[in-house]
């Protein structure tokens, strides 16, 4: 396994963990995606916000490419069929023990829509 990719298995396994302790996942519900090739589902699946569905994209990157990883995030939801896709990305300095102090991207239309509004064709282009 390359180093970045083993950095990346790392992260994801701590935002996984993270998830599991914090919102409690007895049933293991919450789980890290096998690679899917084009047509990838997301890092991270098994989240439900009042019942929508949830992947997690994690990046590890030095340089943020917060654009790309959004488009990235709502490719993948799609994929998945999620309701939802976001990115969590590394806070530089924070890790190990502050997990809960990770970045959260998500566009302004998600934000609307957990906050209640009804779901529209986004137009996201």
């Amino acid at each position: 396994m390359s180093r970045q990719k083993d950095k990346g298995t790392r992260y994801e396994t701590a935002v996984l963990d993270y998830l599991r302790a914090r919102i409690g996942d007895p049933e293991g519900m919450i789980h890290r995606e096998a690679l899917h090739g084009n047509a990838d589902e997301g890092d991270i699946k098994g989240l439900y916000i009042h019942t929508r569905s949830l992947i997690l994209e994690c990046k590890n990157k030095k340089r943020f490419a917060l654009a790309d990883w959004m488009d990235q995030a709502r490719q993948e939801a799609a994929n998945a069929g999620a309701d939802y896709g976001m990115v969590v990305f590394h806070r530089p300095g924070r890790g190990g023990k502050r997990m809960g102090d990770q970045y959260v991207l998500m566009d302004l239309d998600t934000l609307a829509r957990l906050a209640g509004a009804p779901d529209e064709e986004a137009g996201h282009e």
